[in-house]
This record gives structure tokens, sequence and C-alpha cells, in this order.
């Protein structure tokens, strides 16, 4: 399986791809300088997936701010993803949002009706 470890900046989130079973996981702020230098690893990993999964994907993600050249960035995890979920090889996806952020709650119900095939669940941070 593909793994991948990106540590978190103070302009870009934490990204894990591991464990057994697997679980991807985004979280912290994004807004990098350089938004296709920085996700296009994430979302070669993420098709590379699609090929070297052998246990379902559990997906999390929970970010605190999310600028639009990110938000582009994260549509196409989320194509990639939803190959995944083609090949029956998805668990699920939670998008986590803070209880206050009306912004955030809204773009992932947005990433949710896109991708209305996904088993997307939103909940509040804990």
């Amino acid at each position: 399986m593909t793994s991948l470890n990106i540590q978190a900046t103070d302009r870009t989130p934490e990204i894990s791809i591991e464990g057994s079973p697997p679980r991807m996981r985004i979280s912290g702020e994004s807004f990098p300088e350089d938004v296709a230098a920085f996700y296009g690893p994430v979302v070669f990993a993420v098709e590379s997936l699609v090929d070297s999964l052998t246990e379902r994907l559990h997906v999390e993600i929970n970010l605190a701010y999310v600028n639009s050249s990110s938000i582009k960035a994260l549509y196409r995890i989320f194509e990639g993803i939803s190959e995944i979920h083609s090949k029956n090889l998805l668990e699920s996806i939670t998008w986590f949002y803070p209880d206050d952020d009306d912004i955030l709650q809204e773009l992932g119900e947005d990433f949710k009706d896109r991708f209305p095939d996904l088993p997307f669940q939103i909940e509040i941070t804990a």
C-alpha cells in the first residue's frame, strides 16, 4: 500500500496515509504558497491507492482553514477517493469542523453533495 507522511507547517496541513486498516488523515490549516507543489504528491498517492489497497480505507479531514486554491486540490483528492470507492475499497469519510465554523461545515456539505455516492459523515470536532 502507498504510504505518505507530510508534517504540518504554519501554512500547510499534516497529511498521512498509513496503517492497517489504512487511514488517511488531513488536519490543520491549508493555504500553501504553491498549492500544486504541495498537493501534487498527495493526489498522486491517492491515485496510487486505487491499485495498491487490499483493505478498506477510512478518511478523516479536520481542517481549521482552507483557501480557495486548496479547495480545488481537495476536489482532485476526492475524485481519487471516488475511484477507490468504485472498487469497494472505501470504508468512510469523516469531515470534522469546529462547532462555530459555518464555512467549514458548508464546505464539508458541498463535498458531500458533489460526491453523493461516497459514505460521507460530517461531524463537529470533539
